[in-house]
């Protein structure tokens, strides 16, 4: 009856427990719920924020690198300000200013000749009057005058002359009438005067010939000099022609010099300009990869910085190396970079090769270098299975929408993202990757594994390495295209100078042949006058040649007169007496000669005033008037001659022609320095505006940093607001715990009818009420209250425990049955090897002591069985004893057909080391090692035994099925004979070295380290003692075998 009155309160307790327990834990979750709405609201309120601190400092390090870029451009300009453009400036204005005077020079010039020109032109043209006026007066009056006055004269004198030769002739007749004495005598002295006479009028006649001829020669010469004079004439003409041509030429080369030299220096700018650019870029680049660097570990970032080198260095294909795992795909779209990057990890520094020898080739490097390290994706070695996705629009295979990737690399990215699920919410994440065992991302980055994880929360987006990766990626190529933009235009700039440099070449070339042809033309213009003054000189030889020739043929026409008067007097009758005749002429001759010498005395001052009127007119004419007029001339040559451009010309011409080049090259140089004038201001003004940006951008990151550090601030706040939140969480997770955990202890729970009657009440009614159960309850505290429950628990405990004993049996039996089978085979696989070496014993010992055998006996702890021998049938196999009474190995050999068998304690060491070798060589046979070392193993052996083991070793050596190397050190000749290489090792200043030995070598050496020994031991068997004597020859019988 207590019990039963104890059962029913303590269901009330238990009712009003549950309700109360419930009550409260119902307002926990509650709060729990407000609370998480809390945090999920602060949460994403400092997602918020961290995304402002983010775009914030994202701002500041752009226009902290903005000023870096203005400051740069700003020293720049200011260097090119202070530099380049005032040069350029200073220098445009010089040559400016220079082209300005030359211009006012030449104009004066100009000026000055044109009055020079007008003077001269005026007074040649009154010269021309004076000289027409004169050469007129001469030719028309004065000459003509003196001609007749000359021709009368000349008359008058050859009348003279005749009338004188005649009279002379008579006087000469009358004369040598009294000098011979006989006609005889005077015909010969006459014959001879002939003779005389007409020698001297031979001479005259070829004094005229040659006159005549020289005259002929003189006026032909005349004519060459003049055809000369055209000719030189036409090739002065057409070396102008030439120097105008040049000149033009030179005019245009130069403004292209001009033109090229200005697109030269624009493009040799924008080179600086790109150059700039490219050191930015750089310093992006650097700063993005070192970005990337910190985001993956150091090992990593080192080993893919040293493959890139590798790579390029062991000259490995694309097809057989494909780089990082990120480098081998391609998002379909930016909002999914936060899931593949969560979903990938580091997986995406991984390096995807084609097969595993690559992989190793490359890890082999990198070791040996360390080098750092890096995972290896081997194409032939990945395993991608076909994947069934779920059929659901809440997730979607990463594989499938959000990358593309080249087929070759297909493996290493189901290798990645096959078990990789895009999850539109972290519930959706939740329930696909534990029914359908992947792991589900969501956009945001939280991920679900399947193996029950769950992470996520902010992600800070600036270590993205994605993200950096693609701005690495995105700084490389505009790096790549700078520098291809470079490349192109130092190409442009190269071929500008190249073609600045051609130009100057052609240039030179043209001012060369402008400097050979002005010489060239003032040398054939010199040439033109000095045939001219040579024409001048042969007429004036002319003029007196004509003059010579009549006199000397009046002097042949006297002689031949007195020719004809000596002939005639020839047979004429010898008188000292004239004729009547005779004296008549000679008196009419004297009477004629004198009327001419009257005559020619009046004439003759005719003839005088003629000629000096001539001769003053010929002076007036030669040398003053021509001479004036030759100055004249050549003044007005020399003031066109070698002009600025080099043509010679009229001076007008070539100086306006001048004039005109100063004034192009002037405009060109005004141009050039309104261009310097306008690129100094517009530096001037970019300075300026680069002055009003820094300063705008040192404003604009004070407000930044001012913003800054306000949502640090509100970012500490909410912190400490969702630390305050978080406890609080805390705590209401714990009570949830703790009434969970009592709703748990509160054990079976009364029948809902009963809980109904509770469920209105309040917490403090429920309280009330609880607290008078309990006082109720107190009163049935003797009533053992769980006699009931511990008997129903009991009851389960007993079953659980007999269950658990009948799976433990079974399980020991199946763990003695495994250790019964273990131990079978282990005593089978020692009595197997065993027998194995004690088989293959007895043959290495056969071999090594053809006469003698040997055998391998197991000693045991059975009394039946003390030595249980080697096992070479299947009736032993079945008796011998069991392995737990095994406790060694004995060795029993004979070393003859005949004799007794001798255990290890009874050998001698020779002996003993043929048994241990044939035990090795025992061994090496059922367990084959791939190599042995020996040292020295013959040295205790006789040269018949070392044979056999030379003979031994060289067929195992050379076995097909288990060949082995042996590497053995000896000073006996037998293993020399059979090794296959052999090396000698020297020790000289306490250094070892090993040479390589010809096995003729070897030999030599063996021999004679083996004399040395020999007369070694004859001295020593000298010094023997007689007790040493005694006990070989008790043990002589041993040392037959065993002898070194």
């Amino acid at each position: 009856m207590e019990l039963q009155n104890y059962q029913k309160f303590d269901r009330k307790r238990r009712a009003l427990e549950y309700t109360l327990y419930d009550k409260e834990l119902r307002k926990a979750k509650e709060q729990l719920d407000e609370i998480e709405h809390s945090r999920a609201d602060s949460a994403e309120h400092m997602s918020e924020l961290h995304e402002a601190v983010r775009a914030t400092h994202d701002s500041i390090r752009s226009v902290e690198l903005g000023m870096k870029q203005l400051t740069n451009k700003l020293r720049r300009n200011r260097a090119l300000i202070t530099g380049e453009l005032e040069k350029g400036k200073i220098n445009a204005i010089e040559v400016k200013t220079k082209l300005e005077l030359d211009c006012k020079e030449l104009e004066e010039q100009i000026k000055s000749d044109k009055l020079t020109a007008a003077h001269t032109k005026q007074e040649l043209e009154k010269l021309e009057l004076q000289i027409g006026s004169a050469q007129s007066q001469l030719n028309t009056t004065i000459i003509p005058k003196y001609n007749s006055a000359k021709e009368l004269m000349d008359n008058f004198v050859r009348q003279k002359d005749e009338a004188t030769r005649k009279i002379e002739g008579l006087y000469a007749k009358q004369g040598r009438g009294s000098q011979f004495r006989t006609e005889k005598e005077r015909d010969k002295y006459l014959k001879k005067q002939i003779s005389s006479l007409n020698r001297s009028l031979n001479q005259k006649k070829n004094s005229i010939k040659e006159k005549e001829d020289l005259l002929a020669n003189l006026r032909q010469t005349n004519e060459e000099e003049k055809r000369g004079i055209v000719t030189k004439r036409e090739a002065v003409t057409k070396y102008k022609s030439m120097l105008e041509n040049l000149n033009s030429t030179l005019d245009e080369k130069r403004r292209e010099r001009n033109e090229l030299a200005e697109e030269r220096k624009n493009k040799w700018r924008d080179l600086e300009d790109l150059n700039d650019k490219i050191h930015d870029t750089k310093e992006d680049t650097r700063k993005h990869e070192s970005d990337l660097r910190k985001i993956m570990p150091r090992a990593t970032a080192l080993g893919l910085d040293a493959l890139s080198r590798i790579v390029a260095e062991e000259r490995i294909p694309a097809q057989s190396y494909f780089g990082p795992v990120m480098e081998n795909f391609e998002l379909v779209d930016s909002k999914f970079q936060t899931a593949i990057e969560m979903a990938a990890q580091n997986s995406l520094f991984h390096v995807i090769v084609d097969t595993d020898e690559t992989a190793a080739r490359l890890m082999e490097i990198l070791e040996k270098k360390k080098l750092g390290r890096v995972t290896f994706l081997p194409l032939n070695q990945l395993r991608s299975e076909d994947i069934q996705y779920p059929s659901s629009s809440d997730v979607v295979s990463m594989l499938d929408r959000c990358i593309k990737f080249d087929r070759r690399v297909t493996g290493a990215m189901k290798h990645i993202f096959g078990r990789k699920l895009l999850a539109k919410t972290v519930d959706a994440a939740s329930q696909y990757s534990s029914s359908h065992n992947f792991d589900a991302i969501t956009l945001d980055g939280d991920l679900c594994s399947r193996k029950g994880a769950l992470s996520g929360g902010y992600i800070d987006v600036t270590k993205s390495r994605l993200r950096t990766f693609s701005d690495l990626n995105v700084a490389k190529t505009k790096l790549s295209e700078l520098e291809n933009q470079q490349r192109d235009l130092q190409r442009k700039g190269n071929a500008a100078d190249q073609s600045v440099q051609s130009l100057m070449g052609e240039m030179q070339r043209l001012e060369a042949k402008r400097a050979n042809l002005i010489p060239k033309i003032e040398e054939t213009e010199d040439k033109i006058e000095r045939h001219s003054s040579t024409i001048k000189s042969h007429e004036k030889q002319c003029e007196s040649l004509k003059e010579d020739i009549p006199v000397v043929k009046n002097e042949c026409n006297g002689i031949d007169a007195q020719t004809v008067a000596l002939e005639e007097e020839i047979g004429t009758p010898l008188s000292s007496t004239l004729s009547a005749e005779e004296q008549a002429q000679l008196q009419s001759m004297n009477k004629e000669l004198k009327i001419l010498g009257k005559k020619m005395e009046a004439h003759n001052v005719l003839l005088e005033e003629a000629s000096v009127e001539k001769h003053r007119m010929q002076s007036l004419l030669s040398d003053n008037l021509l001479k004036r007029k030759s100055e004249l001339e050549r003044k007005q040559v020399s003031m066109g001659r070698l002009s600025r451009s080099g043509a010679e010309s009229n001076a007008a011409a070539s100086r306006h022609r001048d004039l005109a080049l100063l004034k192009s090259e002037l405009e060109e140089a005004e141009r050039l320095a309104d261009g310097e004038e306008e690129k100094l201001t517009d530096a001037k003004q970019l300075d300026a505006s680069y002055r009003a940006d820094l300063v705008k951008a040192k404003a604009n990151l004070d407000e930044l940093k001012t913003n800054d550090l306000a949502d640090r601030k509100a970012l500490d706040e909410f912190s400490d607001g969702s630390e305050r939140l978080l406890n609080k969480r805390s705590m209401c997770v714990s009570k949830r715990e703790m009434y969970t955990r009592k709703i748990q202890q509160l054990g079976s729970l009364p029948p809902a009818s009963e809980l109904k009657e509770f469920s209105n009440l309040s917490i403090q009614a429920l309280m009330r009420s609880l607290d008078d159960c309990n006082k109720r309850l107190k009163k049935y505290s003797h009533v053992n209250k769980k006699a009931y429950d511990q008997y129903v628990s009991f009851s389960e405990q007993r079953e659980q425990l007999l269950g658990r004993k009948k799976e433990l049996d079974v399980g020991g039996k199946k763990i003695g049955l495994l250790i019964e089978s273990l131990d079978e085979k282990k005593d089978e696989a020692i009595n197997r090897t065993f027998r194995g070496v004690s088989k293959h014993f007895t043959d290495v010992f056969n071999e090594l002591v053809p006469n003698g055998s040997g055998e391998l006996l197991m000693r045991t702890a059975h009394p039946s069985a003390e030595n249980t021998g080697s096992g070479k049938g299947s009736q032993q196999d079945a008796n011998s004893p069991h392995v737990s009474l095994y406790r060694g190995v004995e060795v029993k050999v004979r070393f003859s057909a005949v004799g007794e068998n001798y255990m290890m304690s009874q050998l001698s060491g020779g002996q003993k080391a043929l048994v241990a070798m044939g035990l090795i060589f025992a061994i090496q046979r059922c367990d084959p090692a791939p190599f042995y070392l020996f040292d020295e193993l013959d040295q205790a052996l006789d040269s018949s035994h070392r044979a056999s083991v030379a003979n031994l070793i060289q067929r195992q050596a050379s076995s097909e099925e288990n060949p082995t190397q042996f590497i053995v050190s000896t000073f006996r000749p037998e293993l020399v004979k059979v090794a296959n290489r052999c090396y000698g090792i020297s020790h000289q200043n306490k250094v070892s070295s090993i040479h390589h030995l010809g096995k003729k070598d070897a030999m030599h050496f063996i021999a004679n380290l083996m004399n040395e020994e020999e007369a070694v031991g004859d001295v020593t068997k000298l010094r023997t003692s007689v007790a040493s004597t005694k006990r070989k020859a008790s043990r002589h019988e041993a040392d037959d075998v065993s002898e070194d």
